[in-house]
């Protein structure tokens, strides 16, 4: 691990936090606003866009778990690409990576205000109509604090978001499973007249609700025995996601009669939305915007800060950023420069007050790190024959290619705004690059092989290994029943 001004990061993160982090990363304003909206458009197909969407996603995420064994620190991307490609495709990776999260966590306030509103409608309160950019600034800013404070207080938070979050959805699924009604799932919907442009474009959002994976490699300084815990966490996180999406999807279509799709498709706030359309009042819409607001909301709030002022420290130590950012806190440990920044740019986002641009910019964004992250791959198998040994996956560099084609496709069919910003984006990184940047394309190939090599004691390794089977069997549990939810009703 680097060092500036002989203060460290704190290798505070276990397999639960780092779970946490990414999941809640991820399960938040795809999944409860853009991404279960698109029901409205193809009803009980939307399964197959999940299927999809989790398929093209599994291929990275085991992917950075192996990167993540032999450059187990902060960074994630930008690391990955400085030694599989050059410095240059690192900061456009690292500024792709940076923007994309922020517009997820800009898009998740502004999430969090819209159900927010709908949640205090319940109780007859209208204090806060038609502020909805106010209060998403304001929940950026009691983040920006939290997180100042240092990682161990928030991953605590982290921690109690996530859980109050599963929470509230299992409360809510077993309220709402008397009303499901089984002819719903089969409700008239003709999506058979979309077209391949219109088809690429859902997938793209419904995609968009597993985005940001892989959050706990960017945090690599900060998770301890990270050759074990990340590849673990990624493993689970994408497999977990893809839970959270099937089931409350599976719910919406119980709910909603087919005849309110139209409403669905263009809600802000579709499960609120839907639940209102289709007569619930009361208890089962307040129990849901609790949750969601309070839980998968701010549970992507919170690392949506953390992990791209990770990047930002790393780049700024590596001449490609001001080194003003790569200052840690004494006491807190966090680059507490880079995460002011990084609420700085979440509140330029939020007076956009559009999620659906802020999704496509974000799609996109990311898309174009992830490209960036399996070329690295490939390049680092490559350029460092000596260390191929440490690459466990079979056809590893196949799974890339597959994962940068259907990549470009996902971002060739986006919106054309969000495409021309993220071109805007990439014209802005060759100038700050260029400028910044003192020691072009010069990376120390020596440095490739980790130098962190920790490993836990025998008791330890016990702890961790039951851990890890605990999670397992309970994902695989709860994978089952998502899909046979599909399968037999």
């Amino acid at each position: 691990m680097e060092k500036k001004n002989n203060i460290t990061m704190v290798r505070a993160l276990g397999l639960t936090e780092s779970i946490s982090m990414t999941v809640g990363t991820v399960v938040g304003v795809g999944l409860f606003t853009c991404g279960s909206a698109q029901i409205g458009i193809v009803g009980k197909n939307i399964i197959w866009y999940t299927l999809i969407a989790f398929i093209i996603s599994i291929f990275p995420a085991i992917i950075y778990g192996e990167l993540a064994t032999i450059l187990p620190y902060s960074g994630g991307t930008y690391q990955y690409a400085k030694y599989g490609l050059n410095k240059f495709w690192a900061n456009l990776a690292g500024w792709h990576y940076i923007i994309s999260i922020v517009a997820i966590t800009s898009g998740e306030a502004l999430a969090f205000a819209n159900y927010f509103q709908i949640l205090l409608s319940q109780f007859g309160i209208h204090l806060f109509s038609n502020q909805t950019q106010l209060i998403a600034i304001v929940l950026i800013v009691i983040f920006l604090i939290l997180n100042i404070f240092g990682v161990k207080v928030s991953s605590r938070a982290q921690n109690a978001f996530m859980f109050f979050f599963w929470g509230c959805s299992i409360l809510w699924f077993i309220y709402m499973i008397p009303n499901i009604n089984l002819s719903y799932l089969h409700g008239n919907i003709n999506s058979n007249n979309l077209s391949l442009t219109n088809m690429i474009y859902i997938l793209g959002l419904v995609w968009w609700c597993y985005t940001g994976f892989e959050t706990c490699v960017s945090m690599g300084d900060e998770i301890k025995y990270p050759q074990i815990t990340i590849p673990r966490a990624l493993k689970l996180s994408i497999v977990i996601v893809f839970i959270c999406n099937a089931l409350f999807q599976w719910f919406l279509l119980g709910i909603v009669p087919s005849k309110y799709y139209h409403s669905i498709s263009i809600a802000t706030a579709p499960y609120a939305e839907g639940l209102q359309l289709a007569g619930f009042i009361g208890f089962p819409i307040i129990l849901l915007c609790v949750g969601i607001a309070f839980g998968g909301d701010l549970s992507t709030i919170n690392p949506g800060i953390a992990a791209p002022a990770r990047y930002i420290y790393t780049m700024s130590k590596d001449n490609v950023f001001p080194l003003f950012f790569s200052k840690i806190g004494e006491k807190s440990k966090v680059p507490y420069n880079a995460i002011i920044l990084i609420g700085v740019i979440n509140i330029f986002l939020i007076l956009t007050n559009s999620i659906i641009f802020i999704a496509s910019v974000s799609l996109v964004s990311l898309a174009i790190c992830y490209i960036i992250g399996c070329c690295s791959y490939i390049g680092m198998k490559i350029k460092y024959p000596s260390i191929r040994d440490m690459f466990k996956i079979k056809l590893g560099s196949l799974y890339a290619g597959i994962t940068i084609f259907i990549y470009l496709f996902v971002i060739l069919f986006s919106e054309k705004s969000a495409i021309f910003t993220s071109l805007l984006i990439t014209l802005l990184c060759f100038a700050f690059y260029f400028v910044l940047d003192k020691n072009r394309l010069k990376t120390n190939k020596s440095e490739i092989v980790s130098e962190y090599r920790e490993q836990p004691n025998d008791d330890e390794k016990i702890v961790m290994d039951r851990q890890y089977a605990i999670w397992k069997l309970c994902t695989i549990i709860l994978a089952t029943i998502s899909v046979l939810l599909y399968v037999v009703f």
